[in-house]
């Protein structure tokens, strides 16, 4: 008998007020927000870069260097046996829309466990998924439009056993692409679009989301065989950062060559053909860029001249207040939060 698959939900229980804690390949990104009278307050957002790739092919390496970096960071912020909300991306993870026939919405969980391998591309054994229904039209249809989510289990038991073992206790596992979408749809509609896509570019990969009528179309990871020039071999290196609570130092991002930055082009547009191929009434109006790359002007240029249509940097804190004086050097390095903004503010969005 085919060993049935195990739900995330049963792994990482419901949120409760959680830290975004973001591990890329070149730097950790924490964020921790309060509430106060129904609008999100920045409390903390740090950024720790790493002096190598602790992330490889999806799997993190549980190095000392790794170990040490998050919990000197972790302590530094008070937050040691704190809950968080944690994230994966990468090859090992797979967010894709699927139409189901003949299923009621109630009945999704077993026929998922049972008939997943119809959409997962990974052995049943080894992964764990969720989903989520999306909206309908009324009257109810046949068909249910369903964002599918599998990772290997070997990649979330990884994040979660590094995590466990130096003390803070993860309580949500995401995936990187639909954190960040949770940012964006907090931005207001008028500024974002009714069709638009995000790239959130670091020194290892990037994830690209295809958003129309407020429903995510497509989320991509794709995976960068080589990293920035910078980073050195080895296990990761801590670097430390502004001891200020609000960010870390501006002019930190490692440019990538030209030829690397021009790769990144091609990928992008290419994304956009596939997806434009497959819906040709979809119109995209905006682009809009975060992550460490994506403070390269020659990012932005290119793209605007490879697809036609705005490239924007997007700053995932706008919506969230802040103190003015700590405002100006947020803004600096506000493009490296995207993802650990949409987990902080998982208890939100947790469907």
């Amino acid at each position: 008998m085919t060993k049935r698959l195990r739900k995330w939900s049963e792994v990482f229980s419901r949120p409760q007020t959680p830290v975004g804690l973001d591990i890329g390949s070149s730097t950790i990104k924490l964020v921790q927000l309060e509430q106060r009278a129904g609008r999100y307050r920045l409390k903390r957002f740090r950024v720790r870069r790493l002096g190598s790739t602790v992330a490889e092919k999806g799997v993190s390496r549980q190095s000392s260097g790794l170990k040490s970096a998050l919990s000197n960071l972790l302590q530094e912020c008070g937050l040691l046996g704190s809950p968080v909300a944690i994230s994966v991306s990468g090859p090992s993870v797979m967010v894709k829309r699927i139409h189901v026939s003949g299923v009621r919405a109630d009945a999704l969980d077993e026929y998922l466990t049972w008939e997943g391998h119809q959409y997962v591309p990974y052995a049943m054994n080894d992964v764990y998924f969720d989903y989520w229904v999306l909206p309908q039209p009324r009257p109810a249809p046949k068909e249910l439009d369903v964002l599918l989510v599998a990772a290997k289990q070997q990649v979330v038991e990884s994040r979660k056993t590094l995590l466990e073992e130096i003390g803070v206790h993860p309580i949500v596992c995401d995936v990187d692409g639909l954190a960040l979408m949770k940012t964006m749809m907090r931005t207001p509609r008028a500024s974002r679009g009714t069709s638009f896509a995000v790239a959130n570019v670091g020194a290892g990969g990037m994830n690209i989301i295809f958003v129309a009528d407020e429903q995510p179309l497509v989320i991509r990871d794709v995976t960068f065989e080589e990293t920035s020039s910078s980073l050195t071999s080895g296990d990761a290196v801590a670097v430390e950062d502004s001891a200020w609570h609000g960010s870390s130092p501006a002019g930190t991002d490692s440019p990538k060559n030209p030829s690397a930055m021009a790769e990144i082009v091609r990928e992008i547009k290419c994304c956009f053909e596939s997806v434009l191929e497959r819906d040709s009434k979809l119109n995209v109006e905006k682009l809009f860029l975060c992550g460490g790359e994506s403070n390269d002007p020659r990012l932005r240029t290119g793209l605007h001249a490879a697809l036609g249509i705005p490239t924007l940097a997007f700053n995932p804190f706008e919506e969230i207040e802040c103190s003015a004086d700590r405002r100006d050097r947020l803004w600096a390095s506000a493009h490296l939060g995207g993802v650990a903004v949409g987990l902080a503010l998982h208890q939100d969005n947790h469907g």
